[in-house]
């Protein structure tokens, strides 16, 4: 079997559940289903082309690009040859994640070159494949502009394919591989990217004729692991879960309309619709509002980077230039904490406002009046267990009120589990401290002085500055994204605190709902499998994120101690 990472299992989770529910939707063949149907294939269509993740593959020609590529879809179809096989952008939907293969860099086809570029702007991950040869003295040149100059550091991990191609003991090419490696990047450091050694044809191979040996030694597992690593500390697999709320809204619809098809009455149904659909609108309003003081606290560290550099070649003392810097970033960091802080306070008090509108609105009058109605006419047995399910559809509807007036009392108090991490256990330090080791090896470089006949300095002093502010750069893009990350890994646990319990206390009452209503509807007994589905992979998520942190970049730990 092929292995792949959990982003992919749960894109296949959801891609089966989404077909599942389409074809149900087909075979009923009601105008009202069909709209729905066409409803959830626009929106999710929307969604796919801006929100799932992308994983860009890129390096020099024959590094293995499209081979690599082979061995993570499955796919054999993809052309594969010494020479240039690829002179544009090539898209692989792998179970709703988009595979890039790309052009290879640091030609001279420019041509190639900006298509290259413009993929690796808009990646959520970047793969740069090498070969055994490693680096040359161009490769590697080109390799800091695209990791340091243009910034892509903290998204990208190396990749040394073709390992069987070189003879020698596995452990031993690894760790000469790695010297190697560290030595060509020097004053950069190695240790801040993910590195894998595979062989992907190996790989393929191995996966097509059934031979363990060959999958085993390819040690395409390990590149695996690290896309695991990479893509639940960064977060990205709750990208699913807009795609599956907007699925459980078409499934909402779907069962009102089909549910109106049975002697029950649907209003309390049409009541914890509205409810979820309040709820989601209250947490993307919270959304909304949390992404826009990332962007202003990315903007400012973003800016200290900017003042660090114009510091640079005055007397100032390095290691009192980055620690007013680490205090400046600090200030901001703290400063958004405050602002969100007091944004979900808000948010809870909004949301119970919203909630207690709603439970004061014309459905729950309706159901009232249900109610009394059914009471009076109770020598009627039919009419009196109507009561008695109104009663019960009432009494649900207050403790829901009063937990969710609760929740909101009780927020600010216990607001300490949600708020953003405390400075000192913030891993985006650690840039810091690689700014300040490396500003205070390059004393030398400030030092020097200029030509004494032209006043100018020598063309090695302009090329060892501009490395230093590349990697300034890089270094605090690097943490404005540790930052971001955090600050979503927070958002995430208080969604998943108050939002989607409330969800899910919704969730389990309309599942009860609709469990009586199965009994004489085979209709609504499939639609209501459907949800759980849909369910399931929300819960998946949630449970595989609720341990992640931000991603460091600290390379390929098992390959190390496999090592020794």
């Amino acid at each position: 079997m092929t292995n792949q990472f959990k982003s992919a299992v749960v894109a296949s989770k959801l891609t089966t559940a989404c077909i599942k529910f389409d074809k149900y939707l087909a075979k009923l063949n009601r105008t009202p289903l069909t709209e729905i149907r066409q409803k959830l294939r626009q929106e999710l269509n929307t969604y796919r082309h801006q929100g799932m993740l992308s994983v860009v593959v890129v390096g020099q020609y024959g590094a293995g690009k499209s081979t690599l590529i082979s061995a993570l879809t499955g796919r054999r179809d993809i052309a594969i040859h010494s020479d240039i096989t690829t002179d544009q952008i090539s898209r692989y939907n792998w179970q709703g994640i988009e595979v890039i293969d790309t052009p290879g860099l640091f030609t001279e086809r420019q041509d190639h070159d900006e298509i290259t570029y413009s993929a690796i702007a808009k990646a959520d991950l970047l793969i740069f494949c090498l070969t055994s040869m490693l680096f040359d003295a161009i490769t590697v040149e080109n390799f800091k502009q695209l990791a340091y100059r243009q910034g892509y550091r903290w998204k990208m991990m190396l990749v040394i394919n073709k390992m069987s191609e070189e003879a020698g003991e596995e452990r031993e090419k690894m760790a000469n591989y790695r010297r190697s490696l560290a030595e060509a990047l020097h004053p950069y450091n190695l240790d801040e990217f993910p590195l894998c050694f595979i062989d992907a044809k190996d790989y393929c191979e191995g996966i097509d004729s059934g031979d363990k040996f060959l999958r085993d030694v390819s040690r395409f597992s390990t590149f695996i692991d690290t896309l695991d690593t990479f893509v639940e500390q960064r977060g990205y697999l709750t990208r699913f879960d807009t795609p599956i709320r907007i699925a459980l809204s078409c499934v909402d619809d779907a069962q009102l309309h089909i549910s109106r098809t049975t002697p029950q009455d649907t209003i309390f149904l049409e009541l914890l619709t509205r409810l979820t659909r309040s709820l989601h609108q209250e947490r993307d309003r919270l959304r909304t509002k949390i992404q826009g003081i990332i962007l202003r606290l990315s903007a400012a560290i973003t800016q200290e980077g900017d003042i660090l550099q114009v510091a640079l070649g005055s007397h100032l003392n390095f290691e009192q230039l980055t620690q007013r810097t680490e205090l400046n970033i600090q200030k901001h960091y703290e400063q958004a904490g405050e602002k969100i802080t007091n944004i979900l306070n808000h948010a809870m008090i909004s949301l119970h406002q919203t909630i207690s509108t709603i439970l004061k609105g014309n459905l729950v009058q309706i159901l009232l009046e249900s109610w009394e109605q059914a009471k009076q006419d109770n020598h009627n047995s039919g009419n009196s267990k109507k009561a008695q399910r109104i009663h019960h559809q009432l009494h649900w509807l207050k403790t829901f009120r009063d937990t969710v007036k609760m929740m909101s009392e009780n927020y600010p108090q216990n607001l300490a589990e949600f708020q953003v991490k405390p400075w000192q256990s913030v891993e985006a330090m650690t840039p810091i401290i690689h700014i300040s080791h490396f500003l205070s090896s390059a004393t030398i470089i400030f030092s020097e002085k200029p030509e004494p006949d032209t006043g100018e300095y020598s063309a090695d002093r302009e090329k060892q500055m501009n490395d230093i502010i590349r990697y300034i750069t890089s270094q605090f893009q690097a943490i404005a994204k540790h930052l971001e990350n955090q600050i979503n890994a927070q958002l995430w646990t208080v969604e998943q605190q108050t939002y989607r319990k409330i969800e899910q206390k919704i969730g389990v009452r309309r599942q009860q709902e609709l469990d009586a209503i199965a009994g004489s509807n085979k209709d609504v007994k499939q639609l209501a499998e459907i949800r759980r589905d849909f369910e399931r992979i929300l819960q998946y998520i949630s449970k595989a994120t609720a341990n992640s942190s931000v991603f460091l970049g600290t390379g390929d730990e098992k390959g190390r101690r496999e090592e020794g």
